[in-house]
């Protein structure tokens, strides 16, 4: 039994020096933009974390909204929370998903942490834990400490360039529409992320472990961080469900009988713990809003999707297994080995449920997020089982050499594949890559960071003024107009404000798409545009395709089939904005919701006309190159 299960009594040792090596490492990477921003600022900086993907503002202002006490269902865009009014909300993502920004929000009340110091800190902490997740996942894979250094920073570092995205896309002339490292985007994938590795490491010591009392409590272990990731972002619990579908058949077929009872336990423990925190989590679902799905793009259709890099990258680990089954390199009933497949396996499945479901949900998020590190570490581990299936046979061959007599021809004698060094090689060279996105992206985005920091001395200013206003009965959230979308979305992470609108205000549960619709318009007409120049913003402005026609038909990278808004949908939306414009114009009452401070900056040249028919406007304060107004509506 031994003999043809080389790994059945074997247990994998390692030490952590390397694992600890490589956190630290990736933790200073990591910390290269907020570095920069701090230091280019000086005095003048006013505590921003440094920002790189859109989507961050709105996990922000989730979290400053819980850490200010406010209810899990919340809107921190219109200001909205559960029960106001005797209104209840709807759920939205971020309270579906709301174990991350929980686990956040209540160390930081603790410690009196706003959003955007926990969003600084957790940058860092992100690259540790996945640093020593990886490490210990693949170290207790094959046991090789500097295949598992390389690992680590091979998995995380080229995670982007799989994924078809980085600053080396831009350097061939292409767009990139993620850059940085995306692992590290906050507070989601980052410390979903986190989780999940944990998870795979988990379910793989539930499986392999020689103890009883270890299956046991890794069997728990990865039950209860599924639970964790079902309510922390759909894309990384739906992996793990993947990778214990395709796992779970082929460790039953290919590990001997004796093993099997074992096996057997172990996921139905996980599946278990799986099923009964599923329940309360699709009684969410099916009480969130409308909006959700358009939001979210979810889209009906068969269609396969196989040519994604991330894809070619899983099959391509699946050929090069099969080589090496083949040469007699790796066994495929090995623990290593069946691991190792349904890794692989499940990133192909995760891009094709949809032919049997018929349901695709964004699968980009797979490709940025989580595919693409399962494809890297499947990758990375079948070359250490190759490299160590190879060793063996070079120390067997060196046996016969030691027989001059049964000495075999020089060319049939295996040779190592790559020695030791070549390890440390690789992973310097990915640390690099990873400094270089790192780098490329801080300095691409150093001037829009500048601003942001500078607009937070605005925003943390009007926060005292809201909280001044709550403290004489007056609206807790006041809310806020700038005619820059890019600076309203910042507001409600860094105050108690709410706004008339941003790009982001579509992703809660306060507003049906019409409503939405409706504060576009409101904003564009006190922002100053004409009804003849809705068309050209139409065509050119991102972040008015997204929130009137939907995130999907503005980036061809969200859904499977792609479908571009049309000119003649841009004149339909324009006609529509004319006829709002028409009606507002004809009445002397403000537009609902009013708005209560005004925000001019120095850098804007736009027209008050349209808003001080409405609003008689007197300056506050200046902040900076900022003037805060107070608004008062006009008495008709």
């Amino acid at each position: 039994m031994t003999e043809r299960w080389p790994c059945l009594h074997r247990e994998k040792t390692f030490r952590w020096r390397f694992g600890v090596l490589a956190a630290a490492l990736l933790a200073l990477v990591a910390l290269i933009p907020q570095a920069h921003l701090c230091l280019t600022r000086g005095h003048d900086w006013h505590g921003a974390y440094a920002y790189f993907y859109s989507d961050e503002p709105a996990y922000a202002a989730y979290l400053n909204a819980l850490i200010d006490g406010r209810t899990r269902r919340n809107d921190p865009y219109t200001g909205a929370d559960d029960g106001d009014q005797n209104r209840p909300l709807n759920e939205s993502l971020f309270s579906i998903q709301f174990a991350p920004a929980y686990l956040l929000a209540l160390p930081a009340r603790a410690l009196g942490l706003d959003a955007s110091a926990i969003f600084i800190l957790l940058m860092p902490l992100v690259a540790i834990g996945c640093a020593l997740a990886i490490y210990w996942m693949a170290a207790s894979i094959t046991g090789d400490e500097r295949a598992s250094f390389a690992t680590v920073f091979v998995v995380l570092c080229f995670g982007i360039l799989v994924s078809g995205q980085g600053f080396f896309v831009n350097l061939l002339g292409g767009f990139s529409g993620y850059i940085f490292l995306p692992f590290l985007r906050r507070y989601v994938p980052g410390l979903p992320l986190v989780f999940f590795l944990l998870f795979c490491g988990a379910t793989w010591r539930a499986l392999a472990s020689e103890t009883s009392r270890v299956r046991l409590v890794s069997s728990l272990a990865a039950g209860a961080l599924f639970c964790v990731l079902i309510y922390s972002y759909f894309y990384h619990w739906t992996a793990a469900a993947a990778l214990v579908a395709c796992l779970a058949p082929l460790w039953l077929a290919a590990r001997p009988r004796e093993e099997r009872r074992a096996a057997a336990t172990s996921f139905v423990i996980i599946g278990a713990i799986a099923l009964v925190s599923l329940a309360p989590y699709l009684l969410l679902i099916s009480h969130r809003a409308p909006t959700t799905d358009e939001m979210q793009a979810l889209t009906h259709t068969h269609a396969p999707d196989l040519f994604r890099g991330v894809e070619l990258l899983a099959a391509i680990t699946l050929i090069l297994f099969a080589w090496g089954a083949r040469r007699g390199l790796v066994r495929w009933r090995e623990r290593e080995a069946v691991f190792t497949i349904a890794l692989s396996l499940s990133v192909l499945a995760v891009f094709n449920q949809q032919i049997v479901t018929g349901l695709a949900l964004q699968p980009m998020h797979y490709e940025q997020y989580v595919g693409n590190y399962v494809a890297l570490l499947a990758f990375t581990i079948v070359c250490t089982l190759l490299w160590q299936g190879r060793t063996q046979s070079v120390d067997t061959q060196l046996a016969i050499d030691s027989d001059e007599d049964a000495r075999p021809p020089a060319e049939t004698r295996a040779r190592p594949l790559v020695p030791h060094k070549i390890w440390i090689t690789v992973a310097l060279c990915a640390l690099a890559w990873g400094a270089c996105d790192a780098l490329e992206t801080t300095l691409s985005f150093a001037r829009q960071n500048a601003r942001h920091d500078d607009w937070r001395a605005v925003v943390r200013r009007l926060d005292e003024l809201a909280r001044e206003s709550a403290s004489t009965g007056q609206s807790a959230h006041p809310v806020v107009f700038n005619p820059d979308d890019f600076r309203m979305d910042h507001v409600p992470a860094d105050s108690s404000c709410a706004v008339l609108w941003a790009p982001h205000m579509f992703s809660y549960s306060s507003l049906t798409r019409a409503e939405n619709e409706q504060r576009v318009f409101q904003f564009l007409h006190f922002a100053g545009v004409a009804p003849r120049d809705f068309a050209a913003m139409g065509r050119d402005q991102g972040f008015l395709q997204f929130s009137i026609f939907g995130w999907e038909r503005a980036n061809p990278r969200l859904a499977i089939e792609f479908h571009p808004v049309t000119p003649e949908e841009i004149a339909a939306k324009q006609r529509a904005y004319s006829s709002y414009v028409a009606l507002l114009e004809q009445n002397s009452q403000p537009p609902q919701p009013l708005i209560n401070f005004v925000v001019v900056s120095d850098d804007q040249s736009f027209s008050r006309a349209n808003l001080e028919r409405f609003y008689m406007l007197a300056a506050i304060e200046r902040v900076g190159a900022h003037t805060i107004y107070r608004a008062t509506p006009k008495q008709p």
